[in-house]
């Protein structure tokens, strides 16, 4: 090391820390700064063609004492015990340091397995990005002075959000040391590690521990630096209704992220109250009696990747960033603080016996689940929408892209009233699952019909639609779970907490429709509970993690696409806030997430709760569902007899 205290300092923490966790270090600069004269007493450093630091050994107590007096020896000591501290978990690496506290320092961080595994699994064709938006009304927060807060903003006049107060919102919640990841991208040295510079900031001799790879901690003294201009985007609102928001929504769930630069972005625009169609235009001619709202319309357009974080958990964190944030923070302290008191409430034995219950529910349902998916795959040797477009569309001509829909359905009790009427253990995931195999088993007739009319024209035979293609009894669906529960817990960051079980249910014919719906709906929740209550879920997240880092891209994304059992469509349950929520005093009025279409699985339904309202969002490649709003009325025409039937009992 060299003579200089300070640099002396600087050489040795990075000499420590490598040789702690045994990780090369991001040091091209450190690898200068180490003379060859030092090199020989205290190790061999090497640089590596891709800049990497290397060092054999190290003799740390020797350096200090040679070229540090006691004080110097104490500031390497409080250096290092910040340094270690962020690497003790094995899962972290300082990229780069300097003792003077005013250069940014570059962190890297290993990636989450499911993370990874995200980046193995998806294609060109099907990129994993989720993609959402969240539509505001009203007016932005006031100062005491009774001036309009607009602190960076690029629109003084306007008075919707720009991205100005967007940036000021997001550093005012301390997003960047609530949630570091936001901040990040991947190595471009090592796709197995997110990296990202903290701020210039003065030492300190405090530090938070990371005790886990899907909470990107850090220490009060390594905040990383936001710049939010790569994230943030000012941009014209959508000026026919629906019409442009649903082909912008459709090109961000197809086009690819550079994740060695970012791994979201929000696009931020503002216009009349209801003009996009992000707040509909009923629910906006409600806000407009009011004379309180203001008419403008605020939009905010996100999409990112899914190793930043999987949906649920993004929209759960981004609960930190409006203004009842501390609220639910605190509500969800009082639930946790609740059922540890209830634990506590048992006896030792009854605690043992649970534990050993669970351990035997773990190893007989994933038995259990295993077979069942094997069953699955056996049952169902092709996607049924595949099958049913075969004659029709060939793989050469099929339509690319996605078509997407959303809508507000019902409020959130009706539902819940509906649910109830049927049976006592009917959720309300149980009645959007039967209303959404109906609307695929219409969808995939449709197909058939439209095949015998092919084959007719081509050969000249008629033949009956289900000589050509016969309609299934059961289709196979796959269902996302947050293993969670849908929400971040205290001290923790984003990650993917996300598992997912298959299950056959059956398929509505239409011929068939003289049938009750809330027989079809039995039908359904009878399909479902068995499989609800398997470790399924879990099962699914840890052979994920296995895929990721023990498997080759190739195989991990044929996995992938077997484990979804040739399945016609996934349906993810979301819960929302249970009230209206506002983000700098800007009421949301609306939010609405799309799925991200694995390979293999050509349509996705959001099942979304907020502020007592159910909405419904689909995400479909064209060739499969053409037109969405058409696939959305089928949804909701199911969901309408149910409650025609359950009225009149």
């Amino acid at each position: 090391c060299p003579s200089a205290p300070e640099q002396n300092t600087t050489c040795t923490t990075m000499l420590r820390a490598a040789a702690h966790r045994s990780l090369p270090l991001f040091l091209p600069a450190a690898a200068a700064a180490c003379t060859a004269a030092s090199a020989s007493a205290y190790g061999s450093p090497s640089l590596s063609p891709d800049g990497q630091l290397r060092i054999s050994r190290y003799n740390t107590t020797s350096c200090c004492e040679a070229h540090g007096t006691a004080a110097t020896t104490g500031s390497i000591k409080s250096t290092i015990r910040n340094v270690t501290s962020t690497t003790s978990t094995g899962s972290s690496s300082v990229a780069a340091t300097s003792a003077s506290g005013g250069t940014p320092i570059l962190l890297r961080r290993r990636m989450t397995s499911i993370g990874r595994f995200s980046m193995k699994s998806e294609t060109k064709e099907n990129p994993s990005i989720p993609t959402f938006f969240i539509a505001l009304s009203g007016k932005p927060s006031r100062k005491g002075d009774g001036n309009i807060d607009r602190t960076t903003s690029t629109c003084g006049s306007c008075r919707g959000m720009s991205s100005g107060e967007f940036e000021s919102t997001w550093m005012k919640s301390e997003m960047p040391s609530r949630h570091p990841r936001f901040h990040s991208r991947v190595s471009s040295q090592d796709d197995r590690f997110f990296e990202y510079e903290t701020e210039a900031t003065t030492t300190s001799s405090t530090t938070e521990e990371v005790s886990d790879d899907d909470n990107l901690a850090t220490s009060t003294s390594e905040n990383p630096k936001a710049e939010l201009h790569k994230h943030v985007t000012d941009t014209v609102h959508p000026a026919s209704y629906r019409t442009d928001l649903r082909m912008r929504i459709e090109r961000l769930l197809t086009e690819p992220l550079d994740l060695t630069d970012k791994l979201w972005e929000v696009y931020v625009s503002s216009g009349e109250l209801g003009a996009s169609g992000a707040i509909s235009r009923l629910k906006a001619d409600h806000r407009k009696v009011d004379m309180d709202i203001d008419t403008e319309e605020s939009l905010l357009l996100f999409r990112s990747h899914h190793t930043l974080a999987d949906g649920v958990s993004l929209i759960s964190a981004l609960g930190d960033l409006v203004d009842e944030a501390n609220e639910i923070r605190d509500a969800i302290k009082a639930e946790l603080s609740r059922r540890k008191q209830k634990s506590r409430e048992r006896s030792f034995l009854k605690r043992m016996l649970h534990s050993i219950s669970k351990l035997m529910w773990f190893f007989i349902g994933s038995i259990r689940s295993i077979l069942y998916q094997v069953y699955l795959l056996w049952t169902t040797p092709r996607n049924p929408f595949e099958e049913a477009l075969g004659i029709g569309v060939s793989t050469t001509n099929k339509p690319t892209g996605r078509s997407v829909s959303w809508c507000d359905a019902a409020p959130l009790d009706e539902v819940k009233a509906v649910a109830r009427s049927v049976g006592p253990k009917v959720t309300v995931n149980d009645i959007f699952v039967c209303c959404v195999s109906a609307a695929v088993t219409r969808q995939l007739e449709e197909h058939r019909e439209r095949a015998a009319v092919v084959r007719e024209a081509t050969t000249g035979m008629t033949e009956e639609t289900d000589t050509v293609h016969p309609s299934k009894s059961h289709i196979n669906v796959v269902v996302p779970v947050h293993l969670m529960g849908g929400t971040i817990l205290p001290g923790k960051g984003i990650g993917n907490n996300i598992g997912a079980f298959v299950a056959q249910v059956p398929a509505h014919m239409v011929a068939e429709s003289t049938a009750p719906a809330t027989d079809r709906l039995r039908s359904v929740h009878s399909s479902l509970t068995t499989v609800k209550k398997s470790p399924a879920p879990i099962l699914s997240y840890l052979v994920a993690r296995f895929a990721s880092d023990y498997l080759p891209e190739g195989l991990a994304k044929r996995m992938f696409r077997n484990a979804n059992a040739n399945a016609a469509v996934a349906i993810s349950n979301a819960r929302g806030w249970e009230k209206k929520v506002h983000i700098n005093g800007r009421t949301v009025e609306s939010t609405h997430g799309f799925l991200p279409l694995p390979p293999g699985l050509p349509c996705g339904v959001v099942v979304q709760s907020y502020a007592g309202v159910v909405s419904l969002s689909v995400t479909a490649e064209k060739w499969a569902v053409p037109d969405a709003d058409r696939f959305l009325g089928w949804i909701l025409d199911e969901y309408r007899q149910l409650c025609e039937e359950c009225h009149s009992k």
